[in-house]
């Protein structure tokens, strides 16, 4: 399995085990403690508890989780694309202290993959090339070309992950923008602007099959897809 695959599980186990505890700090033996559950997930690797030590080590890398003595992680509740559900009013949860804030649960909003793409990107759109200046962070969205969900059960990699700003977002999802499988030319179906070319990075080898999905079953259609 490849390494985003792994830091996917051991993320989504973090966040797990901190919203079972109610408290934003764990420990190694408890991450160990599911052992199993890797064991299951990724049954061609023979040593889980050395590949669990080195993608904790990757999630803190990126800012996910911050490392404390002792063996103790600490679930880092600002990154970007944790979604934190507040409590209300005296309601049991996770508190925040640099804000005062309590929250009853939390979920991944992007896949990690998703995530770093937009980093590497440094958040620029790749159809207009622009950022979202926010007070002290720029902003962008990861568009998965062939769609996530059902029906179309596209593939969570690189190839099928186009970084863009929440206008292009948009009009990918609701079909009026596509991207030309062959020169990678990007057209509005209304013409609303020039036909461009897509910004793409060396390293980033779109898949042509997906371009082609969209393009064929999404692109000039009225329907919203719903999962990205």
């Amino acid at each position: 399995m490849s390494q985003w695959s792994w830091k996917q599980a051991v993320a989504e186990q973090s966040v797990n085990i901190v919203n079972s505890n109610k408290n934003a700090e764990f420990d190694l033996e408890q991450i160990y403690a599911l052992e199993s559950v890797f064991r299951e997930r990724f049954p061609k690797n023979r040593h889980v508890r050395e590949k669990i030590r080195q993608t904790l080590q990757r999630l803190r890398d990126i800012g996910f989780l911050e490392f404390l003595r002792g063996g103790r992680y600490r679930l880092n509740l600002a990154f970007t694309d944790l979604e934190l559900e507040t409590a209300r009013a005296g309601e049991p949860g996770i508190s925040v202290p640099e804000t005062r804030t309590v929250v009853r649960s939390i979920r991944i909003r992007n896949t990690l993959l998703a995530t770093d793409m937009k980093h590497r990107y440094e958040n620029v759109c790749q159809v207009c090339q622009e950022t979202v200046q926010l007070t002290d962070a720029t902003y962008a969205e990861s568009h998965h070309v062939k769609p996530l969900g059902s029906p179309h059960f596209g593939p969570d990699t690189e190839g099928n992950i186009l970084v863009v700003c929440p206008n292009h977002h948009v009009m990918f999802d609701r079909g009026a923008l596509a991207v030309d499988p062959t020169d990678l030319l990007v057209s509005h179906i209304s013409g609303a602007f020039e036909p461009r070319f897509l910004f793409i990075l060396p390293w980033h080898n779109l898949n042509r099959r997906a371009l082609e999905y969209h393009q064929s079953r999404i692109y000039g259609k009225k329907h919203l897809s719903r999962k990205r």
